[in-house]
């Protein structure tokens, strides 16, 4: 019970986060003090050049676990040092946000410690939501987590190159997975048939807070309680997934997307009844 809180409540502070830092970025765009990522909010095509580079980099990620794992931790540092500077200017000017951010990424490298890189997730996931979900309509956010939801349930169940990517990375402290530390030790069994490995975490991908945080923060041109709602069902299915796990003794790696788009569609129904 007790991890399923701790995931639920930081999940919850993340998507949280997103909406605030996303409503500043509306105003922002409304104002024309910046500029949608995209040009096309409602063009279709947008999906596929963002899956598109979400291939490329798990591609990239693939191969340089592979040659040189070393490699990794410079991509995740530098995609950290971006979001985590890009967060801290919607309230720090650019230049002391700057040093912070470089700060905070140059401490997590010298004090290995998962807290310290699920406190960089936390600051890199808001600012990314906020912004693609700022420029994106909600429709086209929807079809990419509809997408992404597939491609996470045929990289976990058939190609396994996800499964591949949590086993190599969960281990040590990264900000692409955030991991907390668990009360009981469990077999997490990564192969089929293998016997799995012993480890007292419970872990869940930057994704799966990117994708709901994202939705929710485009649904706030239809309004701030849709994007409530869409927010509290996707918690609530993150903390019934992790109750679940924490009550075996052994588990096998789960998409959590397919369970989080679930609950986003229950959310913005309800919204519309409740």
């Amino acid at each position: 019970m007790k991890e399923a809180v701790i995931i639920s409540v930081f999940f919850l502070l993340v998507a949280l986060f997103s909406l605030y830092l996303g409503g500043i970025t509306r105003e922002a765009m409304e104002k024309g003090m910046i500029e949608p990522v995209f040009e096309s909010p409602d063009d279709y095509r947008n999906v596929v050049f963002v899956f598109f580079l979400i291939i490329l980099g798990t591609l990239l990620v693939l191969f340089f676990i592979k040659v040189k794992i070393e490699i990794v931790k410079i991509l995740e540092n530098i995609s950290v040092f971006f979001l985590t500077t890009t967060t801290f200017s919607y309230f720090l000017p650019f230049f002391l946000s700057l040093i912070v951010s470089s700060f905070l990424v140059v401490l997590s490298e010298i004090r290995r410690s998962y807290w310290i890189k699920n406190f960089l997730l936390f600051l890199s996931i808001p600012s990314a939501s906020a912004i693609f979900g700022s420029s994106l309509a909600p429709q086209v956010v929807f079809l990419l987590f509809l997408v992404l939801s597939v491609y996470d349930l045929l990289s976990v169940y058939f190609t396994g190159h996800m499964v591949y990517l949590a086993e190599k990375l969960v281990k040590k402290p990264t900000a692409f997975i955030s991991v907390f530390p668990a009360r009981n030790v469990r077999r997490i069994i990564f192969k089929k048939g293998g016997k799995g490995v012993k480890l007292k975490i419970f872990a869940l991908g930057a994704g799966d807070y990117f994708l709901p945080s994202c939705f929710a923060v485009s649904l706030l041109s239809i309004g701030l309680k849709t994007s409530i709602f869409v927010v509290l069902t996707t918690t609530l299915s993150i903390f019934i997934m992790f109750y679940v796990l924490g009550r075996r003794d052994f588990s096998k790696p789960l998409p959590a997307l397919p369970f989080l788009l679930l609950s986003s569609i229950l959310g913005f129904v309800l919204s519309f009844y409740l």
